[in-house]
């Protein structure tokens, strides 16, 4: 399983020519999409509001609709089906929906856009599982609540059970419409798979993976944790002429009993099935595994800075010869440096007021080809060594676990008691810490990872090349902000460009009158040395044809 980049980023670069041809459609298109959606979406609520009159608040997860409510809701995913057509959505279907008998569950991914909506309207009207605050949005979260959904309560303690509990018997009982769920949880960018939530294979039962394709030249609509707002993607999409949406239906997948019995292998090999059917690669990492990723990198890049501006290696000055406890004022002394240099604010971060063994520790990883064997060896070196070589104290590897690994205070202290005996201990063995990132944290030694070869030479040029890119890349953001502006002051180009032509044809004027006086004082200067008024005639006469 490889590593992709950030499945939690996008980032959505328009061309020149796109720019233009969103500014024109948002004047023409737009405000008649915009529009329609309004009116559908008020009917479909209307209609939404009439089929849950008269019902309790616990009558909609006691029965499945049936009857004129279950009309109703057919009606409402045509209305919404046709809100979709006029905004420029077209979708193409593969396969074949199963039947709630021979799949009660339907896994939907990857989830990457609000407008994955549209997938629910064409399955006609699954129960969702969604978060209990979606039932509260306008328009939306009554249109939510006729789909019979299955709300998670995240504030409350038994949600989790709760929630497997309602789809359990969801998906034996009769007569009730498929669930639909995507497992992923959160948006993505659709570069991989993250990993699938449980919620839909606790059951047991069969379920039809779904996979969504957005196959679009230009991606409007992926809304992710970094990337553009969602009225950007609102517009942005709807100021397209169509967005192609496919959804494929793979056959239903029923578990083996050793699957029934291990709800994580069932949801790993179903993900294995979608990714392997998209072509994209899958990963355990979250949101907050990335995000120490990235800040991981950034540490790299700053102790890389300062390692420039010094003349010689951080090994060596952070070497075990050298007493590694030093007052902050005299650290410039010490690496060779200026004390006011901006680059030695990263070792303040790493190492505190006084200790460097935090940067003799980082200066390791990253000049080591394995930067997990280097940590679990120079740890028990450089911290505690009174307690030997394979053990160390739990206030110190806190500390480690809070620097290197870029954990809070309290995910720090929760790791250690995991990987010790009990609050009580005080001290951790090396082949528990080892034991507990190889196979209860993977995550972590990616972090590790981030490390590995930074500070040789090879990393160093690595690093200067993306410098470059990075440059590159500011560039060209540049350029298209400032080609966004002038597409979007289109109206003032005309007058902007009298403007130029008028301070050109100044400046033209201007020089004419330069270039003249230059002239008549040239010959003027020459009349004076030779005394011939006949030559002054004829440079006045010369000069008054260049005028002319």
């Amino acid at each position: 399983m490889s590593d992709p980049k950030n499945p939690f980023v996008h980032s959505l670069t328009l061309s020149s020519i796109q720019l233009v041809k969103v500014c024109v459609l948002s004047v023409i298109l737009l405000p008649i999409r915009l529009l329609i959606a309004l009116i559908c979406l008020t009917l479909a609520t209307i209609l939404a509001v009439v089929g849950l009159k008269g019902l309790e608040k616990g009558d909609i997860d006691k029965r499945p609709f049936t009857g004129w409510r279950l009309a109703v809701r057919n009606v409402i995913c045509y209305i919404l089906r046709f809100m979709f057509f006029c905004s420029g959505f077209s979708v193409k279907i593969v396969g074949k929906q199963a039947s709630p008998e021979d799949a009660p569950i339907l896994a939907v991914a990857p989830h990457s856009s609000f407008f994955d909506a549209l997938a629910v309207c064409v399955m006609g009207a699954p129960s969702v599982v969604a978060k209990a605050e979606t039932s509260s949005i306008p328009f939306w979260g009554s249109l939510i609540k006729y789909t019979q959904p299955v709300l998670v309560h995240r504030l409350d303690t038994n949600s989790r059970l709760n929630t497997i509990k309602q789809i359990t018997e969801r998906s034996e009982g009769r007569g009730w419409q498929q669930v639909q769920i995507f497992p992923e949880g959160t948006c993505t960018n659709r570069s991989c798979l993250i990993t699938f939530r449980l919620g839909a294979f606790y059951p047991g039962v069969a379920v039809q993976p779904v996979l969504l394709k957005w196959d679009n030249m230009t991606d409007c609509v992926t809304w992710t944790w970094e990337g553009i707002e969602a009225w950007r993607i609102i517009v942005y999409t709807l100021s397209q002429f169509y967005t192609n949406l496919t959804i494929e239906y793979l056959p239903p997948y029923n578990p083996t009993k050793e699957e029934v019995q291990d709800p994580k292998l069932f949801a790993a090999n179903i993900r294995a099935v979608m990714a392997d059917s998209l072509g994209v690669t899958t990963t355990d990492c979250n949101y907050l595994d990335y995000l120490r990723i990235d800040k991981s990198r950034t540490l790299v890049k700053r102790v890389q800075k300062l390692q420039k501006k010094m003349e010689m290696p951080l090994i060596e000055a952070t070497s075990e010869e050298k007493q590694l406890t030093v007052n902050m004022d005299l650290l410039g002394e010490r690496l060779g440096v200026a004390q006011d240099l901006a680059e030695l604010s990263v070792v303040e971060e790493l190492c505190g007021k006084v200790d460097l063994r935090n940067l003799r520790l980082v200066t390791l990883l990253a000049t080591e080809e394995d930067a997990l064997e280097t940590f679990l060896a120079q740890t028990f070196i450089l911290y505690n060594p009174e307690l030997g070589p394979d053990k160390v104290s739990s206030e110190s590897l806190e500390g480690v676990l809070s620097t290197v690994m870029l954990l809070n205070q309290k995910e720090a202290k929760e790791a250690v008691v995991n990987m010790s005996k009990g609050e009580d201990d005080l001290v951790v063995d090396k082949k528990d810490l080892a034991d507990f990132l190889l196979n209860k944290k993977p995550n972590y030694v990616k972090v590790l990872r981030c490390w590995e070869m930074g500070l040789t030479e090879a990393g160093m040029t690595a690093a200067g090349m993306g410098d470059l890119l990075a440059m590159s890349a500011s560039l060209t953001k540049e350029m298209n902000r400032r080609m966004e502006k002038v597409a979007e002051s289109g109206s003032n180009l005309l007058s902007a460009g009298k403007e130029v032509v008028s301070d050109v044809s100044a400046t033209i004027t201007a020089s004419r009158d330069k270039v003249t006086d230059v002239l008549s004082s040239a010959v003027t200067s020459l009349h004076k040395r030779t005394g011939s008024g006949n030559i002054r005639s004829k440079s006045e006469t010369l000069d008054n044809k260049k005028l002319d």
